[in-house]
């Protein structure tokens, strides 16, 4: 019987800016937070203005300088102020009690609850520079794709055209997004049957049992004990954030749970109880990683939530010393950075655990107008048409976060950056061909056609909650998924569906 060889596929890392603090390393926050809005509009600004606009009204360099009744062009970042974003709880929080100064963790109110979002009517929206803000009066029926101010967040980068009137408000006529960076076109050879799986929320130390079963169930399944054929092809595993569980808050003294009649032997024996609860998570993902790597697939793990990593963005990688089993397989595991930046046989995959989305999303709607403008009631009184906000899923977010050229906008404002000061490293600056996000409760794909580039957004499900990873085909950017369910032990299968968009 002839040996089956498995597909590869180069892979060139690029997320070295991801790696690196502001330039002050030892005091990364001597830097003032503006310096980041600063470098991001310095980056997006000459971006703003394609150069078939030179019709428009004329640009000004600077909001200080719009002068009233004359229309003009201004280029400046979005605040948007939401009444209905909860007031920040500034209160040190531990992560065991499931909340930080982010509020709920995305993972439990933002994935489970599809409809949060604090989009109002009555949001307010103002366009900033380094010289001073001007209050924005977005129609309901912007020229520029309909954008309305439910399409906007804080940290958006965009060119405004429109009138200031007496009032100081400007009325907004055109709203200009950053033009899409250059997308690599060379054309790099690659086997024709290689595939990229994507999986997150692997959920390692969670005392939910099935999920480790469905663990092992993959494993068997890139081992090629069910579909050698099938197996062959992956060549490579992308792992989008979740590896470990939510920690399990600790008992000991410091946490001041102890009884002070408690014996000597009982503080121990719960000392020891809370290491092994604190690094089981750590323990099994890094042997589910080793088992990766044996079965000879390079993988690529992202940190995420609940991951010991940094909490400010962009993540630093897993140290080594935390998966010494995996990372002994030289050159099979790359520990990289959150959010990801990589070439993989030739595509550009850029992508997060999803935390990024899932934040951008609460300040982002759909609005959905249901009646006419010139309908009435029975005694011919005009009756106001009823306006509903719907959150945005997290495939429109995806695509909004690709139309602003920026991976997350909203920080510093509600996800936690560090303050960059010459730079923002999170600007799109080339666009991707596949562009991703983990931690999802459900799968979700679509092919993006946009200024002559292709762009595949996919949703990565978590694998604990769905038991699904997503294979994508390298060469046409087909994506299938491969799913795990709750079969009983020593039955075996996954059950492999196509996904129609």
């Amino acid at each position: 019987m002839s040996k089956l060889k498995r597909a590869t596929a180069s892979h060139q890392p690029n997320w070295d800016r991801f790696n690196s603090h502001p330039a002050t390393l030892t005091h990364p926050y001597n830097n003032q937070y503006n310096s980041c809005y600063n470098a991001r509009l310095s980056a997006l600004r000459s971006r703003c203005l394609p150069p078939d606009e030179a019709f428009a009204p004329k640009v000004v360099e600077r909001i200080i300088e719009l002068c009233e009744d004359v229309p003009s062009t201004v280029i400046g970042t979005i605040v948007k102020n939401s009444p209905g974003r909860p007031k920040m709880d500034t209160a040190y929080h531990s992560s065991y009690d499931g909340i930080s100064y982010l509020g709920t963790p995305y993972d439990e109110k933002d994935f489970e609850d599809p409809m949060s979002s604090y989009c109002e009517e009555n949001d307010l929206i103002l366009l900033e520079d380094e010289s001073g803000r001007v209050e924005l009066m977005v129609n309901t029926d912007v020229e520029n794709n309909n954008f309305v101010k439910e399409d906007l967040a804080t940290g958006v980068v965009v060119a405004v055209q429109g009138t200031v009137g007496a009032t100081g408000v400007m009325k907004v006529d055109k709203i200009l997004f950053p033009a899409m960076g250059p997308q690599d076109d060379e054309m790099e050879a690659v086997d024709d049957e290689a595939h990229i799986m994507l999986i997150s929320g692997l959920d390692c130390g969670g005392s939910d049992r099935s999920t480790s079963f469905k663990r092992e169930i993959l494993i068997d399944f890139l081992t090629g004990h069910f579909d050698q054929d099938q197996a062959r092809k992956i060549a490579r595993v992308i792992v989008a954030g979740g590896g470990c569980t939510k920690p399990i808050k600790p008992e000991s003294a410091s946490f001041g749970n102890w009884n002070d009649s408690s014996s000597a032997a009982t503080k121990k024996e719960q000392q020891q109880k809370d290491m092994e609860n604190a690094t089981l998570p750590m323990r099994e993902l890094d042997l589910f990683l080793g088992e990766l790597c044996a079965s000879g697939v390079p993988v690529d793990f992202i940190p995420g939530l609940y991951d010991p990593t940094n909490a400010n963005w962009p993540q630093k990688p897993l140290h080594p010393c935390l998966v010494p089993n995996a990372d002994s397989f030289v050159n099979m595991l790359s520990r990289s950075p959150n959010p990801y930046d990589c070439k993989i046989g030739g595509k550009v995959f850029m992508g997060s655990d999803g935390y990024n989305f899932a934040d951008l999303k609460r300040f982002l709607a759909n609005k959905v107008v249901e009646g006419e403008n010139d309908e009435v009631d029975d005694e011919g009184n005009p009756v106001e048409p009823k306006v509903e906000l719907i959150p945005k899923t997290f495939l429109d977010v995806l695509e909004s976060s690709l139309t602003f050229n920026h991976m997350c906008p909203t920080g510093p404002d509600s996800l936690p950056t560090f303050p960059f000061e010459k730079e923002d490293p999170f600007v799109i600056q080339t666009t991707p061909h596949v562009y991703f996000a983990g931690n999802c409760n459900e799968f979700d794909t679509k092919l993006l056609v946009k200024d002559d580039k292709i762009t595949r957004l996919i949703c990565v499900p978590s694998f604990a909650k769905t038991g699904q990873a997503v294979l994508l085909n390298l060469k046409n950017l087909d994506c299938t998924i491969v799913e795990f369910g709750n079969a009983p032990v020593g039955s075996g299968g996954g059950d492999e569906k196509k996904m129609e968009e």
